[in-house]
């Protein structure tokens, strides 16, 4: 069975709107990946943009130039400079916003020592109140003894 890159390449007219001004015209390279998926990714050259349907008031049109207008009276309808025919409407809106990729490595990274960090912390268990309050006071003067600034320390030694 002999199929050709025609047969599966199927043409979608979708309304794309991006919160970012975007001139769409100064890419070279366009992809849309996951039209058909909740969340699609369109990329443009390097740049890439998420997006979310959603059903916007009222319906969108498309529409393409006629290169071939015509005009009933030609005496009196005059022609406008260019002449649009309709092609297709859609009642769905692709809101599309800025992503930005990191790579995989970082992320593991930033995980590993968030874990590392939230392990060194012992859980504390007191018998009363009383026990815990001495004892937060005491971490709390040791911790202000060692952690004074140098002018102050220089200027107590004095």
């Amino acid at each position: 069975m002999n199929t050709s890159a025609s047969d599966s390449e199927e043409e979608v007219l979708v309304y794309a709107e991006f919160k970012d001004t975007v001139n769409i015209e100064k890419y070279k390279n366009i992809h849309v990946l996951g039209i058909d998926r909740k969340n699609p990714v369109i990329q443009l050259d390097d740049t890439f943009f998420t997006g979310t349907f959603e059903n916007p008031l009222g319906t969108y049109l498309f529409f393409e130039e006629d290169q071939t207008p015509h005009c009933d009276d030609p005496l009196f309808d005059k022609l406008p400079e260019k002449n649009l025919k309709y092609l297709y409407k859609t009642n769905k809106l692709l809101s599309m916003e800025h992503a930005y990729v990191t790579s995989k490595e970082d992320n593991i990274e930033n995980k590993v020592q968030q874990l590392n960090e939230s392990e060194s912390i012992e859980p504390v268990s007191f018998e009363n109140l009383e026990e815990a309050l001495e004892t937060f006071k005491k971490d709390k003067q040791k911790y202000d003894d060692n952690e004074l600034k140098p002018e102050l320390k220089s200027q107590q030694s004095q």
